[in-house]
């Protein structure tokens, strides 16, 4: 079974192409359109224009499919991050491999997917070129100079799909004794987060787990947790003169958030 996330922007027939091109390869048992919803207190864009228009198309022309369409703003990390882990999280828990088309999304997005991508075994990126060079946006929505524009670069010509090779590691667990000490590895992730993102030592850490005593046991084994963690790139521990301080990264911040939302678990 194999889904597709497709970040909408400005490119209507890549995307489709894309899309198209896969089902014959794959059959696609579903289709997540992802399109730009500014924020309240935002006026809309001319990316968000033009990546709602083409999603709400995408979905009509691909009606069999059955598409779900989801807002989001892509040009805020949380926002894109949550959006794309949610999915990815729910369809590993399927059994679902995952496409993402990351052909026309903004550059933060495109670095939210591939940076998501590489916490799961199951997900795959993919672009799909144009056979010619986009042109430069002209005028605003609704001038004829816009639409002539935007009717010209979102019906693109496409180049076969280009899939971006990446690394076998994944940050998302592969086996039951994994999962274990991945659950681990969140509740600290929460814990730091409820504690200010810090930890002044690790016995603070075992007493937040529920722990009258560090002992020497628990002082390794939670020492291991936080290695693991620094490996993941969602944990810092310095060292300081008595005590090692352990703080969440900027990225470990977020998904923590996301974790204690129960945005994912």
């Amino acid at each position: 079974m194999t889904i597709i996330i497709c970040l909408v922007g400005s490119h209507y027939r890549r995307a489709f192409d894309g899309i198209r091109y896969w089902s014959k390869v794959h059959g696609i048992t579903k289709l997540y359109l992802l399109y730009s919803e500014p924020a309240d207190d935002e006026e809309p864009t001319v990316f968000s224009y033009m990546s709602k228009k083409n999603a709400e198309d995408l979905s009509d022309k691909l009606e069999i499919l059955d598409p779900i369409m989801i807002p989001y703003q892509p040009l805020q990390q949380r926002s894109a991050f949550r959006t794309i882990y949610r999915i990815l999280h729910s369809a590993r828990d399927s059994g679902e491999d995952v496409l993402i088309d990351i052909t026309s999304t903004t550059n933060l997005t495109m670095g939210i997917a591939l940076t998501t991508a590489l916490m799961f075994r199951n997900a795959r990126v993919y672009s799909v070129p144009a056979k010619e060079s986009a042109w430069y946006v002209t005028g605003k929505p609704g001038e004829p100079a816009f639409e002539d524009w935007f009717k010209r670069s979102r019906m693109q010509e496409s180049k076969e799909p280009t899939e971006l090779q990446l690394p076998g590691y994944r940050l998302e667990p592969s086996s039951k004794h994994e999962e274990k000490e991945w659950d681990r590895e969140k509740k600290l992730l929460v814990l730091l987060r409820e504690n200010g993102g810090e930890a002044d030592s690790i016995s603070d850490i075992i007493r937040w787990f529920g722990h009258m005593a560090a002992n020497s046991t628990l002082r390794n084994r939670f020492s291991r947790i936080v290695s693991r963690l620094e490996m993941k790139g969602l944990v810092n521990a310095e060292k300081g003169s008595k005590m090692k301080v352990i703080s969440l990264t900027e990225f470990g911040k977020i998904f923590a958030e996301a974790l204690s939302e129960g945005i994912v678990n």
